[in-house]
């Protein structure tokens, strides 16, 4: 009788235990801000698979691997923390930009951290370099395409000794205003850039008759409209894009 009486007891003292570890206070503290080009919002992919900045903590006696901070694709972002001390930086990997406040610790080593003691909500802006930009960005109907078209400037104020040249420029058209990447409501194709990557570029996307067109991408794709956004993919940076805004093409045939 003892030893169940022990065992019962035991076995509380394991649910208390457990209980008083789950309940722990979530975070509340907000780190937020926006990424610029000029003073406007510096357009970004917006997918989650497409990180950019981290939070990291050393000491603890391990490694840590940061906490990521989801960029949306109007540059703005945001994360819940504890308090504490952090350093700000980003994921080890090339990008189609520049971050000034980030400088490079070289290639493949990574780039600089801000040191950041967390307290209270706390804002930081960072102003971002494309090393090309997008303008005159256009979406229309071609005979049964969908035809995207930009041009594409290098950008004078780009301080890399080395800028890596235009190579593919991305189509993408969705159902919802949420264009990027990794969305499953969108849909996109590729064209190869053969020049110095300065001039206009285009991309078509079928509207119907295969699997990767518009309407064949969708079990009943019936819209008149489409959301589409066009993106330039650099050499060496296969992960990476430029990104125009978003635009809604309407007037779409059936077939």
């Amino acid at each position: 009788m003892k030893k169940t009486n022990l065992i019962f007891a035991l076995m509380l003292a394991f649910v208390f235990i457990s209980c008083e570890y789950d309940n722990y206070e979530p975070p509340t503290i907000r780190v937020f801000g926006q990424l610029t080009y000029k003073g406007n919002e510096f357009l970004y992919d917006g997918a989650s698979s497409r990180s950019l900045l981290k939070l990291t903590q050393k000491g603890y006696g391990k490694e840590d691997p940061g906490i990521g901070l989801h960029v949306n694709e109007n540059g703005s972002f945001t994360q819940l923390v504890f308090p504490g001390e952090y350093w700000l930086t980003l994921n080890n990997n090339p990008y189609p930009f520049e971050l000034p406040d980030f400088p490079s610790l070289g290639s493949g080593i990574g780039y600089d951290s801000i040191y950041m003691k967390i307290e209270d909500d706390i804002q930081r802006n960072f102003e971002v370099i494309p090393y090309y930009l997008i303008s005159d960005f256009t979406a229309t109907v071609e005979r049964k395409n969908i035809v995207l078209k930009a041009t594409i400037t290098k950008n004078p104020e780009v301080t890399a000794s080395h800028v890596p040249a235009p190579a593919f420029v991305r189509g993408f058209i969705g159902t919802t205003q949420m264009v990027n990447s990794g969305s499953r409501c969108t849909k996109q194709a590729r064209a190869q850039i053969n020049d110095s990557g300065s001039g206009t570029v285009s991309v078509s996307i079928p509207i119907s008759g295969s699997a990767i067109s518009y309407r064949g991408a969708y079990t009943h794709n019936t819209r008149d409209y489409a959301f589409c956004r066009i993106a330039l993919e650099l050499a060496d940076t296969p992960n990476y894009y430029l990104f125009s805004n978003v635009i809604k093409l309407e007037g779409i045939p059936a077939e």
